[in-house]
């Protein structure tokens, strides 16, 4: 009977040890995938930051489009006006009674006559070549502007477009340890309760007054051990194939899983009362409020935040970003416009400055630095598209 009972003891401390190694096992993989998931969590923090970085460099350089298009505009007029100006002064220098320029050179009256219209020519001939050597250095800026424009627009969306595949990338990773966590624990509170069961069928084995006893509890208690050991093995195999098919449906839709991590915004509603809306924003005209890049309030807005601050006071939340706002709207003809839409400029997707319209072929925005909200009109700076609230 000592035998026997030495016996049992031993196998109560084999039982009691397998326990405490399934249960400090499954203890320690959880630890292990909390810990991946927070390092996964400031890893999409951090990304986060970056996006928003890239988001405000992008609407800076998307400001600077709106002035260099404005300056674009400018010098285009005085380009234009520049080639009437000097097929005025060739019109002109053949208004004469003979019709030709050299005629009016030799049909002077006397030789100091002579003398004056060769000096008149020769002025002439001279500012021409002047102003076509300006003409030649405008286009040349133009061309100069535009090209390191939209070369930079062109890197920041990349740039952008970058990070955002980066917080595709962490967002399924994230979901894929919560799946993983999630089984863990799972498999944790199996291995207690296996635990559980096993510390009283090894109480059993002490407790047994004959060796039937004691050889039925040792079975409980080691049947009780093999469940703690292969539960959690289990557990994960079988789910598996869930596993690869929810991964696969996150991978097909990180784009919209990124969009609702970088953009938290309340939906638009095309319920607004436009009337209201049109109301809010000349109010604003009259408030001299100065352009300020990054602003969104009275103190200083730019185009976008200007946008943002009129809809929210109706309900409705707008990215700080033109880019962002086009998401927001299904897209119109600027002559099919209705006040209260957006007015876009620039292309779709890649738009650099926003406004809101108020009709008569009107609107209100936030200009450039050096000037304050103020109404402009689309046949003085006319708009690419429109955009009605969803």
């Amino acid at each position: 009977m000592s035998v026997e009972h030495n016996l049992i003891s031993k196998t109560v401390l084999v039982v009691a040890s397998l326990v405490a190694v399934v249960s400090l096992g499954t203890n320690a993989s959880a630890s292990d995938t909390a810990t991946q998931i927070n390092d996964v969590n400031q890893k999409i923090s951090d990304t986060q930051k970056l996006v928003s970085e890239s988001q405000t460099k992008l609407s800076k350089l998307q400001d600077q489009q709106y002035s260099d298009s404005v300056e674009i505009a400018s010098l285009t007029k005085n380009i234009n006006a520049r080639r009437s100006h000097l097929a005025e002064q060739a019109r002109s220098a053949q208004q004469n009674d003979t019709g030709s320029l050299i005629e009016f050179l030799t049909d002077s009256k006397s030789f100091s006559d002579a003398i004056d219209r060769v000096a008149t020519v020769a002025t002439m001939v001279q500012a021409n070549s002047q102003t076509l050597q300006e003409q030649k250095s405008d286009q040349e800026k133009v061309a100069a502007d535009k090209k390191q424009v939209d070369e930079s627009v062109t890197a920041q969306k990349k740039a952008s477009e970058k990070l955002r595949n980066d917080m595709a990338d962490l967002a399924v990773q994230k979901i894929q340890l919560k799946v993983k966590k999630a089984k863990e624990d799972d498999a944790k509170k199996q291995a207690e309760e296996a635990l559980a069961a096993a510390q009283k069928a090894a109480a059993a084995v002490k407790a047994a007054k004959s060796s039937a006893e004691a050889n039925s509890a040792l079975a409980t208690a080691t049947k009780a051990v093999t469940t703690a050991s292969s539960g959690s093995s289990s557990t994960t195999t079988s789910n598996t194939a869930a596993t690869s098919s929810n991964t696969s449906s996150t991978t097909t839709n990180n784009s919209a899983t990124v969009t609702q991590t970088a953009y938290s915004t309340t939906a638009a509603s095309s319920n607004v009362d436009t009337s209201s809306v049109v109301a809010a924003a000349l109010s604003l005209t009259k408030l001299n409020i100065p352009y300020v890049w990054g602003g969104g309030s009275l103190s200083g807005m730019d185009c976008s935040g200007l946008t943002a601050y009129v809809y929210s006071k109706f309900g409705v939340s707008l990215p700080h970003n033109t880019v962002s706002q086009e998401g927001y709207v299904t897209y119109e003809a600027v002559s099919q416009a209705q006040p209260g839409d957006l007015l876009f400029w620039g292309g779709k997707g890649s738009s650099y400055h926003v406004a809101i319209y108020i009709g008569n072929g009107q609107y209100v925005h936030a200009p450039r630095t050096g000037e304050t909200v103020k109404v402009g009109t689309i046949s003085g700076y006319t708009p690419s598209f429109a955009g009605r609230l969803k």
